[in-house]
């Protein structure tokens, strides 16, 4: 057995517990379990032997529900807000092909960032970690943190000129 099966085999309950009480729906919870499984994967150069390995996967569960509820309920918001404009029948198709087209955009900027700096601002605007936790994580300052996330954010507000506001919100806030 692998240690990832073994690190799997041992917290896979208990994360799917916390997790069902947090989304209360069983295929959320295994979903959001396999999302920190993914998580720990693909970070695991990154992981420190000295921190509290169960924390840190506690806290990924609940920064990965926090955002999963963050989304729902700006698109619920968006939703109603096409609903009392008045845009949301008419124009759903194409409203669709928009958010399709502005969220491809979005993954193709991140796709340009240099890694460090696409690392950066996945930890802050995806995971929603704070920029000392990000700056402890990484090893390095706060104010080199919020450079990269400065930079990275430049860059976002300059692909995204041209296209409605409407709809560049929602992909930044959906987010943040």
């Amino acid at each position: 057995m692998s240690a990832f099966e073994s690190l799997y085999q041992k917290f896979e309950p208990k994360l799917y517990a916390f997790a069902l009480g947090m989304v209360r729906q069983r295929e959320d919870a295994e979903e959001v379990v396999q999302e920190v499984f993914l998580k720990v994967w693909e970070r695991r150069e990154l992981l420190d032997p000295e921190q509290n390995f169960d924390g840190y996967l506690f806290s990924i569960v609940k920064n990965i529900v926090y955002n999963k509820t963050r989304r729902k309920v700006y698109e619920l918001a968006f939703t109603q807000y096409l609903a009392a404009t008045g845009t949301g029948k008419s124009c759903s198709t194409e409203e669709a092909i928009a958010y399709q087209d502005l969220a491809k955009l979005l993954e193709e900027i991140y796709a340009t960032l240099p890694p460090v700096r696409r690392h950066i601002f996945v930890m802050s605007r995806v995971e929603g970690k704070s920029n000392s936790e990000i700056a402890r994580l990484l090893n390095t300052s706060n104010s080199n943190i919020q450079n990269h996330l400065n930079k990275a954010l430049k860059l976002v507000k300059e692909r995204f000129k041209g296209y409605e506001i409407v709809y560049v919100a929602f992909i930044l806030v959906s987010l943040c």
